[in-house]
């Protein structure tokens, strides 16, 4: 059984030289609940999920960072439920069961600051659930989409890479 010491140290699970980290709380929780529950919900990922658990909780821990242990416990039983589902989903999946769980309030209050990662996870969510696929083309013309919306509503963008963006044409 592992156990975490304290809740705001970070395990590094990753090969030397990479910067992934993810808390020691993160770790607990991939380790000792969430992997035997896709393991329990799909049995055909099991072997995968066993094999693979330290990539597995890598990709978990850095794509559903920011999220807390129920929201993802939540997504993955709610996606337990879909009988003809065969294989464990993948974290962009239930990142995006998550967000349509809880979604980002659409009206912004004047002065509202909405940083640029926040846009590029919502177009990446939207692309994902209408294609199941994230292709960097789909994903710049959402996001240039999302940036527009979130304008239109009175939010301001902050974060790197804005002036790059304003010198690409928005269709409406």
């Amino acid at each position: 059984m592992t156990t975490a010491a304290r809740s705001n140290q970070t395990t590094s699970m990753s090969a030397p030289g990479d910067a992934l980290q993810v808390s020691a709380r993160m770790s607990v929780f991939l380790a000792e609940e969430l992997l035997p529950l896709m393991a329990g919900l799909w049995p055909a990922s099991s072997n995968l999920l066993d094999c693979n658990a330290r990539g597995v909780a890598l990709a978990w821990g850095s794509l559903l960072k920011g999220f807390n242990a129920q929201q993802i416990r939540e997504a993955v039983l709610q996606l337990g439920e879909d009988a003809d589902r065969q294989f464990a989903p993948r974290p962009a999946e239930v990142r995006g069961v998550i967000l349509r769980n809880n979604p980002v309030p659409r009206a912004a209050p004047v002065g509202r600051q909405v940083s640029l990662r926040v846009c590029e996870m919502e177009a990446e969510v939207r692309v994902f659930l209408r294609d199941r696929a994230v292709p960097a083309d789909s994903l710049a013309w959402e996001l240039k989409q999302v940036l527009a919306e979130k304008v239109r509503q009175g939010a301001t963008i902050t974060g790197g890479g804005i002036s790059l963006l304003k010198e690409l044409p928005v269709s409406e």
